[in-house]
């Protein structure tokens, strides 16, 4: 085993940072060097090259020094869904194809690290691939640790959690992720996370793991117990029981400790903006009275009234739907008034007041995960605990059924799936209606005395095309099919992107030209649809700017076209491009891209005092270094000059220098210390020389 543990790596600003973005070209993205990852369906990023038509990835497994070449890629962001294995260390390069076709240099290499695989036994059954949804299948739960894992339709492990013991509960139409961790326990029981395992949200506080849902105004609903006094029922099977331990048990004396979820709105900070207690709006009169709730009560000495574990947030209707277990309910509340609008819920004598609800013949009971559908329908897990007490069958059976609300005031059941006995699912539960309309469920299974976890798809005629059967140490939750991992990969790109050489010196960039346009594209490489800001400017206001939001479809590019202003405005050599896209469901993976836009015309325009050229002679000594590195370049004309240090990221660290230079030799000292007079730690850092026309950037290495 190469590697024990997972050593996180906050990406959130890895893609681009602001006020660090290479003009030259030659630098590796993604993954950063030697970082650990947790998928094999790996994504690679790197900087744009010029003149160049695709590029070619060159893969090596360190162990082996085994090959893979993946070729013709037309953007700077690549997906590997093959050939990257668990427990092994890789190194990648890439070169460009160029117009003259010819491949330009290797740029790289840079190492990386896959971690070990957790997923265990699992059986896969194929019953009809052509009626399979395409897709990835995720899953995680409570037991043998809470985990959640992502596998292919043949049972190969494609992503884990790391060991961060991350159970998802939701992912969203951007494929957003969402769930609860142990980690730092219990900061993370609600938290939102990408694929990389950083944590982009936590609720900050112990809350309810079962479910937690975003807003589009970026705010968490979730869950959380809330605590009260009341009675113990006269007429159940533990009440003797309860009355032996000195209770009076009379069904009105509040004498017991109920606890139920309130429902908790919070912001991005953590803060709650809105809550809603069902003890101010249910009856205490509704219990269940049929199933396992009060031997549990009697075991754990307070009573689980509500067990709520499902919630959404309607934005069209204002409401939010409700699932509680407990009371074989689900609610309609107005929001944000927090008035009832329904309960669903099972008829007297299951539920007291139950005839005074809607939905009494659909029967579901112990349910987990309602959800709404595009069509305006509701699915659900009708797990089914006391069917045996509802139905004739006598037995308890699990359920996926999908039914309609009309008009607030009646329900009808549109379709149902009854598992069979074995399958029973007693706690967890999940139904996804899939895009081809088939229906992926998940249940416990334990309905024969024997653990068979099972994820099935059905299609919508009941007909059973793919089943995976975990071991009997395993419970999950839910279960999602997604269409693949990465839904932040995207590109940008732009065109005309050349190599250019002037009298002085040569660099990447875009030379005006009244024949061609410049394109920037937005490649979407993920599989989800998604909405993207973009805002492009130039520093010397020679192009026109653009900004806008706009919608991606999966795997499609938006390009935009840049209009250069009259020459009778341009009176300096060059200026840069400025190209910012933020992801607007992703919004970590923001980037920003900076070009050299050159005018061959003004190069060597007299009174140009703005053209300084660095040229031969850039470098830095010693390297690696330890206190300090000195930096020299050579100027061969006046003009301005700024140099900045870097970190690997691109965090800006310290600034050297910034002003106007005389023509000649020019060198600084860096003492390996940031703006704030601090030292930095050991590692890379790049300083960055810019000019009026070229950006020159070069590595170093401190080492303590």
């Amino acid at each position: 085993m190469i590697f024990n543990e997972f050593k996180k790596r906050k990406l959130i600003c890895l893609f681009c940072v602001l006020g660090f973005i290479s003009i030259c070209s030659g630098n590796l993205i993604r993954p950063l060097p030697d970082q650990n990852l947790n998928y094999v369906n790996v994504i690679f990023e790197w900087e744009q090259e010029p003149n160049t038509k695709h590029y070619q990835i060159q893969l090596v497994d360190v162990g082996s020094d085994s090959i893979i070449v993946f070729d013709s890629i037309k953007t700077t962001v690549f997906v590997a869904k093959a050939g990257i294995e668990w427990d092994r260390a890789y190194e990648w390069k890439i070169r460009p194809f160029l117009e003259n076709d010819t491949y330009g240099d290797w740029v790289g290499a840079s190492r990386f690290n896959i971690i070990e695989s957790k997923l265990g036994n699992v059986t896969i059954n194929i019953h009809d691939e052509s009626l399979m949804q395409p897709g990835l299948t995720m899953f995680g739960g409570p037991n043998p640790n809470r985990h959640t894992i992502v596998i292919d339709k043949n049972g190969k492990e494609i992503w884990n959690d790391a060991g961060y013991r991350f159970k998802i509960n939701h992912v969203d139409e951007f494929g957003a992720l969402y769930g609860n961790s142990d980690h730092s326990y219990p900061n993370f029981t609600a938290c939102k996370i990408d694929y990389d395992m950083s944590f982009l949200w936590n609720s900050g506080l112990k809350v309810d793991p079962h479910d937690m849902k975003e807003t589009p105004n970026k705010t968490y609903f979730t869950l959380k117990n809330v605590q009260s006094t009341g009675p113990i029922p006269s007429n159940n099977s533990w009440t003797e029981q309860f009355r032996a331990l000195g209770f009076v048990a009379d069904d009105t004396t509040n004498e017991f400790p109920w606890y139920a979820q309130r429902i908790l709105e919070m912001d991005r900070a953590g803060n709650v903006i809105w809550s809603w207690n069902p003890f101010d709006y249910f009856s205490m009169d509704d219990f269940d009275n049929h199933g396992h709730t009060w031997q549990d009560a009697y075991i754990n000495m307070e009573y689980d009234w509500t067990h709520s574990n499902a919630l959404f947030h309607d934005v069209n209707e204002s409401a939010i739907y409700l699932s509680s277990r407990h009371l074989s309910r689900i609610t309609k509340i107005d929001y944000p008034s927090g008035e009832v609008i329904y309960n669903i819920s099972l008829p007297s004598p299951f539920i007291a007041l139950g005839e005074s609800y809607i939905g009494n013949d659909l029967l579901f009971n112990f349910q987990h995960h309602i959800e709404r559908l595009e069509n305006g329908n509701y699915t659900l897990f009708d797990n089914g605990n006391i069917s045996h007490h509802i139905f004739d069958h006598g037995l308890r059976i699990s359920r996926a059924i999908e039914f309609e609300v009309i008009g607030d005031s009646a329900c009808n059941m549109i379709w149902e799936h009854s598992l069979p006995p074995n399958l029973f699912g007693h706690a967890g539960g999940s139904v996804k209606v899939l895009e081809n309309n088939n229906r992926l469920i998940y249940t416990r299974g334990n309905g024969a005395g024997t653990q068979e976890p099972s994820i099935l798809e059905v299609t919508i005629d009941h007909e059973l095309v793919w089943k995976m059967t975990g071991t009997s140490n395993y419970a999950w939750y839910r279960a999602f099919r997604i269409p693949s991992l990465h839904p932040d990969a995207y590109s940008i790109m732009i065109q005309p992107f050349s190599q250019i050489t002037t009298s002085d010196t040569t660099f990447n960039g875009i030379m005006i030209s009244d024949e061609e346009n410049m394109v920037v594209s937005i490649m979407n490489e993920s599989d989800y649809g998604q909405p993207y800001d973009y805002f492009i400017s130039d520093k010397r206001n020679w192009i026109e700017q653009k900004k806008g939001t706009v919608v991606i479809d999966a795997k499609d590019r938006f390009d935009i076209d840049l209009t250069v202003l009259p020459d009778s405005k341009r009176n300096t050599a060059y200026s840069e491009i400025s190209v910012v896209v933020i992801p607007l469901k992703h919004e970590y993976a923001k980037k920003h891209k900076k070009y050299l836009l050159f005018d061959d015309g003004n190069a060597n325009m007299e009174g140009n005092h703005n053209a300084a050229n660095v040229t031969q002679n850039v470098q830095n000594r010693p390297n690696p270094f330890n206190p300090k590195s000195n930096l020299e370049y050579e100027l061969l004309r006046d003009g301005y000059v700024s140099v900045r240090i870097y970190d690997l990221v691109g965090r800006k660290v310290k600034d050297i220098f910034e002003g106007h230079q005389l023509a000649g030799t020019q060198s600084f000292t860096w003492d390996a210390t940031s703006n704030d007079g601090s030292e930095v730690a050991t590692g890379i850092y790049f300083y960055v020389i810019e000019t009026a026309n070229v950006i020159v950037r070069n590595k170093m290495l401190f080492l303590k």
